[in-house]
Order: structure tokens, then sequence, then C-alpha cells
């Protein structure tokens, strides 16, 4: 029992403290002079002279390339199958056309 109370103690001072933290981070007046900094989506930070810093921008580079170049050819070739499928379909009605012309000669002649 008393190992109970201890934990029931502990936790109700855990959300006591937490509940006083998130009270003075809500009116913004307690930052402790640090000042969040948050990248921009999409721009590049200043250089690192750190080589595993500029191996992983190198690499992001390289994989933001390869995804657009593969969205460019995935692009493409949507149109070009498209087109294949329209010229498909018109030579498809063409046979068909033709195939009934020689079918309704033959009954005419027959």
């Amino acid at each position: 029992m008393k190992n109970i109370s201890a934990l029931i103690f502990a936790a109700s001072a855990l959300a006591a403290a937490g509940a006083a933290q998130a009270q003075t981070a809500a009116d913004g007046s307690t930052n402790n002079g640090q000042v969040m900094m948050v990248p921009v989506p999409g721009t590049n930070p200043a250089v690192s002279s750190d080589p595993l810093v500029q191996k992983r921008q190198a690499d992001s580079d390289a994989n933001a390339e390869y995804k657009a170049r593969k969205k460019s050819a995935n692009t493409e070739m949507k149109v070009e199958k498209a087109e294949a499928k329209v010229d498909m379909k018109e030579q498809k009605a063409e046979a068909k056309a033709k195939r009934d012309k020689a079918m309704s000669n033959d009954a005419v002649s027959q």
C-alpha cells in the first residue's frame, strides 16, 4: 500500500509540473531567452563544413532531382500511352469498318 501511495503522489506531482509548464509556455512570457528557429522547407540552410552534413545534403539534392526526373518521365509516359490508345481505337474502328464492308460485299454477291 505504501508503494501505491508513493506512485500516486509522483504521478500527481508530474501532472502538476506539466500543467504549470504548459501554462507558462502558452502565454509566451517564459521562454528562458531561447529563440526557436524553424527551417523553411525546400530551402538550403547555411552550408556546413562537416563532410557528413555535406553528404547528406548532396544525397538529398540527388534524391530530389531523381524524383523530379521520374515524375516528368511518368507524365510523359502517360501522355504517350493516351496517344497510343487513341491511335489503337482509330485503327480498330477502321479495321472493323473495312471488315464490315467486305462482309456486306460478300453477302450481296452471293
